[in-house]
Order: structure tokens, then sequence, then C-alpha cells
């Protein structure tokens, strides 16, 4: 049950915990008051890290950044009212290797100096969070979201 009512989407996954290689399985189920007009529906598997470093000032700042985003889309522009939609994404296998705090990192000794300096000025990655993101994009409103925080070990 939403805040103001029935949920206007369901995103259902079978598991949350997953390995490289593996298919992330899962469904979305509408139930809107009425029949809404959207651009799309997808769904995507999105990686993100946070960076934390100090200004100038000696503030500690965050900053998220995206590493990975795979969106599919689940139905065209239409009419959307009820309905299930079934959805498989298949999990690359060099998946961890995304993220790791090689944002803009340059190549080679640059970037292993690089490395000493962010370390030493105080920037510091935090892990990445995985998450399978479902939406409605509907124009001129708002989309309809939800979002699952998954494992990816």
């Amino acid at each position: 049950m939403g805040l103001f009512g029935p949920e206007k989407m369901i995103l259902a996954l079978e598991q949350f915990n997953f390995f490289p290689g593996e298919t992330i399985k899962g469904s979305i189920s509408l139930n809107l008051k009425k029949p809404t007009k959207a651009r799309k529906l997808e769904v995507a598997l999105v990686g993100e890290q946070t960076e934390r470093y100090r200004d100038r000032d000696g503030h500690t700042k965050r900053k998220t950044h995206k590493v990975y985003s795979f969106e599919i889309p689940l139905g065209p522009e239409q009419e959307y009212h009820k309905g299930d939609y079934t959805f498989e994404i298949e999990i690359p296998d060099d998946i961890l290797m995304r993220g790791r705090g090689q944002h803009n990192r340059p190549e080679g000794a640059l970037g292993a100096v690089t490395d000493v300096l962010g370390a030493l000025g105080g920037n510091r990655y935090e892990p990445v969070e995985w998450y399978v993101r479902s939406q409605l994009d509907i124009p001129m409103g708002l989309d309809v979201k939800k979002t699952q925080k998954i494992a990816i070990a």
C-alpha cells in the first residue's frame, strides 16, 4: 500500500544477491488510477559510487558518479494503465571492474601518481552500490519510479 492508496508500480525480483555473469529476473506491475500516456516503460541496472573528498576549506564533500547504467525498454510510447511486464538483465562478467575509484584516471605512471595525490588529498571512494530501477516516463508529469538495491559480488 502506498502513502495515498495502492502502489502505482511494483518492482519484484526473484533474488537480490548475484554474481557476475548471472541473470537478474523480475517483473514490473503497473496499477495506475487511469490510463496515462507515457514515452516509455524501462528497467535498468545501475551502479553508483560515492567519492568523499575535502574542499579548499577542509570541509568533507560527497559526489556520486554513475559507473554503470544499462537500460532495457519494456514498452513503447503508448497509454499505460494496468499490466505486468517481465524482464531479464544479464550481468556482464567484468562488471566488478567498473568503478574502483578510476574516474577520469590517466593510464600508466601518470595514473599511479594521480592515485597517490588523491589519497594524500583525502579522496576516498566508497563501494559501488548496485540497484535495479524501473521507470514509466510520463511527459509533462511526474514519472512513476521504483528502485531495488541488489548485491553483486
